[in-house]
């Protein structure tokens, strides 16, 4: 019997299959190469192999457009081989098939995945790229735009002209006002923040937003001030000027645009432009200006450039700033130039200590405590309070004013027990206070339990507890008051006034009442109505920031609707009348310079917060 030739031969090593699977492809004869590493695949090969096999198979399937296919193939490759010296490749020609496929969510997965172990500068060159390509079909322009300047960074002198000129028509003609906000704070003072400001200069100048397009402008000139638009610049920003001074009245505004402060800024800014808006509408305010500085880029201090601001513009008032230690940077310059500034957002209880002329619409702690104290012993009839606080400033300072309010109006304060914030056991500072209390009005009474045991019954002398804290604090001392029987009220600040609260809580929390100077669901109509128009106009909803500083363009443009023509006419308003016209209701300064603002009582209930005012 004769056994044929073919069958004589040894089978070709695992090895010189793969080469020659490699060799069919690379002469164009698709089928047969696959059909060699199919066949090499079924033999099951050592590992080494194997992952390259795999890896062609996918290539083959690719190059014949069979992409499931392909697909499949390289997905068993990294679920087999998730560390393989192929493994960048494979993610690579996953997000090329992903992409063709336009599931460009997914090809950027793998893409981010492989950048984080490319090898060398050319590989990840590539990778930018195809990202860059990605997001582009993804419809994320400002995504293209960030990995185009990573691919700039490694790009030869050839290939960096046309970037350039990508990312030029990709920011000036793609990204929208939060994307080129974004570019501007990622890139402060480098490229492309500058074409990103400049973009901003005409999106706002076209818009005739002339508050914004100066504020965009007087930023482009402090970060760019040789930049070959510099002088287009200074040129609009005169005229913005000009048009400012024209103006029968003038307000000055002085807050962050940017930094980590730019949100508040934001917001604030947000504010004061919404009531302007409504001034003009419904008071018929049409001559009134605002000139707006951006307290972070300064070019010298801070007192200096608002001493230049009065000097330049002579504001009836200013807006500003937002933070304490900037209010002492100031200190008596109002005082000097007889024109109020009303800051919107600092903490201190008495801005007066700097001078007659300031005036603040903050919700201060000293506010939040009076409006509390109030509330639980005229409105409830509770006298006896405890006090457990976080060792915190807002926590001492808030449980201090409260402590304080309370013994004012005739109520009673048991005991002050603080916390460190890193607790998470407050027993000790429970049995202090229940100490205290059952030396003065607390009672021990024994009860017979269920199985005829007796037990000492704690009932508490005092009506309620103020809990200052943050709200998984809250839930853990909650919990722990019902442990000792502590089944009184609890009251808060307005650091409760926050969804986490439900998730840390539970129902330990229900009927507790806290203050806060704003509630979006509140059912007062003006409120409503300046929800409504802040949403309408801003694209999102208020936050306390924009109530303050809207209160306090509110009372400075209500002064000029009722006649004053000068810093000292304003002030004059500010400080005698007790109808200022604030959000949340007439209102009045006190004698620290603190607006007397209506706050609002919020109670939890059932996971959701109840206005009880």
């Amino acid at each position: 019997m004769l056994i044929p030739q073919a069958s004589l031969r040894a089978a070709p090593p695992s090895s010189q299959a793969l080469e020659q699977a490699r060799a069919e492809l690379e002469a164009g004869r698709t089928t047969p190469a696959l059909k060699t590493v199919e066949e090499l695949i079924d033999l099951l090969p050592p590992p080494e192999i194997l992952q390259e096999a795999y890896f062609l198979q996918a290539t083959i399937l690719k190059g014949d457009g069979e992409i499931e296919e392909a697909l499949s193939v390289l997905k068993q490759l990294l679920e087999e081989f998730p560390f393989s010296p192929v493994t960048n490749s494979a993610r690579i020609m996953l997000a090329e098939l992903y992409s063709q496929k336009e599931e460009y969510a997914q090809a950027l997965t793998q893409l981010s995945q492989a950048l984080d172990y490319a090898p060398d500068q050319e590989t990840r060159q590539t990778l930018f790229q195809l990202i860059r390509q990605a997001e582009l079909g993804n419809g994320n322009p400002l995504g293209a735009v960030k990995a185009a300047l990573n691919e700039l960074m490694l790009a030869d002198p050839t290939e960096r002209l046309a970037l350039e000129q990508l990312i030029q028509t990709l920011v000036l003609q793609q990204l929208d006002e939060a994307a080129l906000e974004e570019i501007i704070e990622s890139y402060p003072k480098r490229y492309p923040s500058d074409l990103a400001m400049i973009r901003l200069i005409e999106l706002h100048t076209s818009r005739g937003d002339e508050v914004l397009a100066e504020r965009d402008i007087r930023g482009f000139l402090n970060r760019f001030p040789t930049h070959p638009y510099a002088q287009t610049a200074m040129a609009l920003l005169q005229s913005f000027i000009n048009k400012i001074k024209i103006h029968q009245h003038i307000l000055g505004v002085a807050l962050p645009f940017s930094g980590p402060m730019k949100p508040y800024g934001t917001d604030l800014l947000n504010g004061i432009r919404l009531a302007l808006d409504i001034a003009k509408e419904q008071w018929g305010l049409s001559s009134v200006g605002l000139v707006v500085k951006d307290t972070t880029t300064l070019t010298s201090t801070l007192r200096v450039e608002m001493q230049q601001l009065l000097d330049e513009f002579q504001p009836r008032a200013v807006i500003g700033p937002l933070l304490s230690r900037e209010i002492r940077q100031i200190g008596r310059l109002p005082d000097d130039y007889d024109t109020p500034f009303i800051t919107p957002s600092s903490s201190l209880l008495n801005v007066r200590e700097y001078g007659s002329f300031w005036f603040s619409t903050a919700m201060t702690t000293s506010v939040q405590a009076k409006r509390l104290a109030e509330y639980a012993i005229l409105k409830l009839g509770y006298h006896r309070f405890g006090i457990i606080y976080p060792k915190t400033a807002y926590g001492q300072e808030l449980a201090e004013m409260f402590g304080r309010e309370v013994i004012h109006s005739g109520g009673e304060v048991i005991a002050i027990e603080g916390y460190d914030e890193k607790q998470t056991d407050v027993a000790e500072q429970l049995r202090r206070l229940k100490n205290k209390d059952l030396e003065q009005y607390g009672l021990e009474e024994p009860e017979e339990t269920r199985t005829g045991e007796k037990r000492l019954v704690y009932t508490p002398g005092f009506d309620a507890v103020f809990l200052p804290g943050q709200p998984v604090h809250l839930a853990l001392i909650a919990a722990q008051l019902a442990f000792f029987d502590m089944n009184v009220p609890i009251f808060g600040g307005n650091s409760w006034h926050n969804p986490e609260i439900f998730r840390w809580a539970k129902q330990d929390l229900d009927g507790s009442i806290f203050v806060d100077g704003f509630f979006l669901n509140s059912p007062d109509p003006n409120v409503h109505m300046f929800i409504q128009r802040y949403r309408s106009r801003f694209h999102k909803d208020p936050s306390l920031f924009a109530v303050q500083a809207y209160d306090a363009a509110t009372l400075a443009l209500e002064t000029l609707r009722k006649g004053a023509q000068s810093g000292q006419g304003v002030w004059d308003q500010l400080v005698r009348r007790s109808d200022l016209p604030a959000l949340s209701g007439f209102s009045s300064f006190s004698s620290a310079g603190i607006l007397n603002r209506r706050l609002y009582i919020l109670q939890v209930n059932n996971r959701t917060f109840t206005q009880m005012n």
